[in-house]
């Protein structure tokens, strides 16, 4: 009878881990925004802290997540809204969007920082930790949302090849900055020439896409780099550019682009950095496994970040709202310990300050920080639903005009 009692103690004990009444400093409202997906605001005292986090449950098949890039292109900026009414538009049938990758808002590209796959096909990613930087940075951890709809944070890097009748190199980039001494490939979701430093030697030759297949591109050397059809460009630096030199018009030139560990996923974003694993806080460690500042750790910001639950069955996004009265942000200890509260076994952070707004139905439901209201980013993590998850729409570059896109620069405010 007394180890009946004890089992039962026990079982009741780990039922309150996961029902969890809310306490008299927190008041907690939830609302169905689609069978499958809950929006719950929790305003907590103890910050103050307003938060809104959005669970998705996975194994509900009409759902899906994916990843759309602003402008649908590799240089702009577009607000998370803007993004979703613009999708919907189009029959996408968004029903969330959060801003997601960290990206170049001074410097007016918008570039996304990190890794990036739309749809199944690699858009950006590196090979190496090397960078142009004076200190190259680590890879950062990433969310990736695999073939058969699972998601996992791990640390994803480009692998891959470039073989030509003059021999084959390893791909050391594909859309980024020149690898020193390696070869890096440009596709058509490049829209402007690498900007390559005047000390390092490299040489470019333009190509032709000819074929796709899966993570094959094949291509045909041009005689003309001024030809404006779509294309892409092989750059070889150090050691390299004199193999690249050798390549001439009409040659072929085969490129096999995947991501290690476990492929090509369907959709993938990178965050910085991972802030729990294993249901456990990764805090105290982030300065060393991804070069996080103690200052970037410690201080309280507007904060967005994205979960995924023990079994991997549901997926949580979550946006809180900073630098205002109701709620001043957190640091990453309090988002990861708050990570870990609504049910998060892993965790990353993604983009936060200006950048984080948490979008549904195509309207804001988190309060953006910056004074002149959601802020315009470089990409989004979705929520969408029906046939998407089974249909995989490869979205290349966006050749016409968005009249929602922003190119222009702006003083980061969160610097």
């Amino acid at each position: 009878m007394q180890s009946f009692i004890r089992r039962a103690a026990l079982v009741l004990g780990a039922l309150t881990l996961f029902v969890r009444p809310a306490s008299a400093q927190e008041d907690s409202t939830a609302r169905t925004i689609a069978p499958g997906v809950t929006l719950r605001h929790i305003v907590r005292a103890e910050g103050p802290w307003v938060i809104h986090a959005l669970s998705v449950d996975l194994a509900n098949h009409d759902l899906a997540v994916g990843v759309a890039r602003a402008c649908d292109r590799l240089t702009g900026r577009e607000r998370p809204s803007a993004i979703s009414k613009r999708l919907n538009a189009a029959g996408e049938q968004v029903l969330a969007a959060i801003n997601a990758g960290f990206f170049d808002l001074e410097g007016g590209s918008g570039a996304t920082v990190g890794n990036v796959v739309v749809d199944g096909e690699i858009a950006q990613a590196s090979g190496t930790t090397a960078s142009l930087a004076p200190r190259p940075r680590p890879i950062r951890s990433q969310l990736a949302i695999e073939s058969n709809g699972r998601p996992v944070i791990a640390r994803f890097r480009l692998a891959g090849s470039v073989r030509s009748a003059h021999g084959r190199w390893t791909l050391g980039a594909l859309n980024e900055p020149p690898v020193p001494d390696g070869v890096t490939l440009y596709s058509e979701w490049s829209q402007r020439p690498p900007r390559v430093p005047a000390t390092m030697r490299a040489v470019s030759v333009p190509l032709v896409l000819v074929a796709r297949s899966g993570d094959t591109l094949r291509y045909r050397v041009l005689a003309d780099a001024r030809d404006t059809t779509e294309r892409g460009l092989v750059v070889g630096t150090g050691s390299f550019a004199a193999k690249v030199a050798a390549l001439r018009a009409g040659e072929r030139v085969t490129a096999v682009a995947t991501m290690t560990p476990d492929g090509t996923p369907r959709a993938l974003v990178t965050g910085w950095p991972a802030i729990v694993r294993d249901g456990r806080s990764l805090v105290e460690t982030v300065d060393s496994l991804e070069g996080a500042s103690k200052g970037f750790a410690t201080t309280r910001h507007p904060r967005s970040a994205v979960g995924i639950s023990r079994g991997g069955d549901t997926l949580l996004l979550l946006a809180v709202d900073g630098r205002q009265a109701s709620s001043v942000g957190m640091s990453l200890a309090e988002l990861a310990r708050t990570m870990i509260g609504l049910g998060a076994w892993s965790a990353l952070n993604l983009d936060g300050g200006g950048s984080t707004a948490l979008v549904v139905n195509d309207s804001v439901v988190s309060s953006p920080s910056d004074p002149t209201g959601e802020r315009a980013v470089g990409d989004v993590l979705l929520v969408t639903r029906a046939a998407g998850s089974a249909r995989i729409t490869r979205r290349l570059p966006a050749r016409a005009s968005i009249p929602s896109c922003v190119l222009a620069g702006a003083r980061d405010p969160d610097r």
